[in-house]
């Protein structure tokens, strides 16, 4: 049999012509295509210059070809759906498209019918556009998941508190057994570790309040080493180059510790083959120029540097701009919140590096003279405040009620225990306390309070909380009111409640 000849194009109009003057003079990307679908696409009539510059295409080398070019693996079914008869309507949609060089972009179309069997596309790239609609959607599912998370560290904080709470208590009556003395401290020990991570989770939840203090740069580090190396892989080498005389600094240790992770994870995308991660740490002495980012100082510095795939000089200049990323599923935020934290604690983020050279990120946060808080791990002794006062404890966990309760009223306190704010509201219309310890994010935490001052107007207010007090009992004097963040010790409950007793109503 004779092989078949390819089938010419269709015949073009001789009104075409001034259609195309039309369409070379649109501000936008356009092209006219043949209204007869040809499987997952039609075939293109006429490109402006726009619809090539946007393409990556030559306009005179789409003359002829189907749109189905433009489709990857990520594109649904793109063609236009035009519909023919006594009516006609335009199909419009959005999706990811690709370019010549394969780069994917975010497309919106509208076709209408243009003559008899003719069809007008108008694309645009809303590729930002999408990129901010899916951070928002990512920021809703975080949301989502920071509340889960928040709602299990509420419940994981208060088995912490009765954890640690018993172990205080234990202490004190085996100190004549240095054994079991010994095997209690591992288990207060375990207990603190657990606090501490329930307090990363309630930062990722936004539910817990920042906390900057005096730390050295070097111990946050070697908290999150073994994390580092494992999350690394084991095509990656990480090398720890820490200062042995790096000064301190104020920042939130769990932000920092963030800043840092994030940091290294975009060091390890970018050695998809493995290489080399180096964090070094190391004292600066900046002498900034007026209307510089940075005072003039001592600072301490925290290096991240990668042997990856580098960064061109355009991407460098937006790299810390909120939904900027250059990931095709980034939100581009991680950056974005690092650049915030560190500017936030007074310090600055740079970055230096060539494509296929590397990247280093830089880190410089100014340094104090304040010791480091260090973080004992010793199981505290619980003091004698020797309390006589009328207390109030509302608590729905009825195993750290009864705890706080006990250590309360050995120290010498009249406790009364509610299990709701429902029970000790309908209680409240005959008594009073000196001294309400309550969660103050509990349903109608408020009302209870302020129906207690109707009776006290010196009530003290000690919120057992995660959140701060201050929006839910925003009338009650800063001087009646104290906070004490789940997971606590016993040793600082007595401390906190004596020290709110004492202190002047007013």
């Amino acid at each position: 049999m004779p092989r078949a000849r390819p089938s010419s194009p269709a015949p073009v109009p001789p009104a075409l012509d001034a259609a195309k003057q039309v369409l070379a003079a649109l501000p936008e990307a356009a092209l006219l295509t043949r209204s007869k679908r040809e499987g997952a696409g039609v075939e293109i009539v006429f490109a402006n210059e726009r619809f090539a510059v946007l393409t990556g295409y030559a306009a005179a080398a789409l003359t002829g070809q189907n749109t189905r070019l433009l489709h990857g693996a990520k594109t649904d079914l793109l063609a236009p759906r035009a519909h023919g008869g006594p009516s006609w309507r335009f199909d419009a949609g959005e999706n990811w498209l690709h370019r010549k060089d394969g780069t994917a972009f975010y497309a919106s179309w509208e076709f209408r019918p243009f003559g008899p069997d003719l069809l007008l596309g108008v694309y645009r790239d809303i590729s930002e556009i999408r990129r901010f609609q899916e951070a928002i959607i990512h920021s809703q599912k975080l949301d989502t998941v920071g509340q889960l998370a928040g709602g299990v560290a509420h419940d994981f904080n208060n088995l912490l508190s009765i954890i640690n709470g018993y172990c205080e208590i234990l202490s004190g009556k085996i100190s004549i057994l240095p054994a079991a003395q010994k095997d209690l401290q591992e288990i207060h020990r375990a207990g603190l570790k657990a606090a501490s991570i329930a307090r990363q989770i309630l930062e990722f939840s936004r539910r817990q309040e920042t906390e900057a203090r005096a730390v050295n740069p070097n111990t946050l580090i070697r908290e999150i080493s073994d994390i580092l190396r494992r999350v690394m892989g084991d095509g990656v080498k990480v090398e720890l180059r820490l200062a042995s005389d790096l000064g301190n600094t104020r920042i939130d240790p769990t932000q920092f510790q963030q800043v840092l992770l994030n940091l290294c994870f975009n060091a390890r995308d970018a050695m998809p083959q493995g290489g080399k991660l180096t964090v070094r740490t190391f004292n600066h002495v900046h002498a900034a120029p007026p209307g510089g980012r940075l005072a003039p100082g001592s600072y301490c510095g925290v290096e991240v540097k990668d042997t990856g795939l580098g960064i061109d000089e355009e991407t460098r200049a937006r790299i810390f701009e909120p939904f900027f990323t250059t990931k095709p599923h980034g939100t581009g935020l991680g950056l974005a919140m690092a650049f915030s934290v560190v500017r936030g604690a007074g310090g600055d983020l740079t970055v230096r590096s060539q494509p296929q050279a590397g990247a280093s990120f830089e880190i410089l946060l100014p340094e104090t003279a304040e010791p480091e808080q260090v973080f004992s791990t010793a199981i505290p002794a619980l003091p004698g405040t020797r309390g006589s006062e009328t207390l109030w404890l509302v608590e729905s966990d009825d195993v750290l009620r009864k705890m706080v309760s006990g250590i309360l009223a050995v120290d010498g306190y009249r406790v009364s225990e509610h299990a709701s704010v429902a029970s000790a509201i309908a209680t409240a219309a005959n008594h009073a306390p000196e001294l309400l310890l309550i969660d103050t994010t509990a349903t109608d935490a408020g009302k209870l309070v302020r129906t207690l001052v109707a009776r006290n107007p010196r009530l003290k207010v000690l919120a057992v909380s995660v959140e701060s007090p201050a929006a839910v009992l925003a009338d009650l004097s800063p001087r009646s009111l104290g906070h004490l963040p789940k997971p606590f010790a016993l040793s600082t409950l007595l401390r906190a409640v004596r020290g709110l007793l004492d202190a002047p109503a007013r």
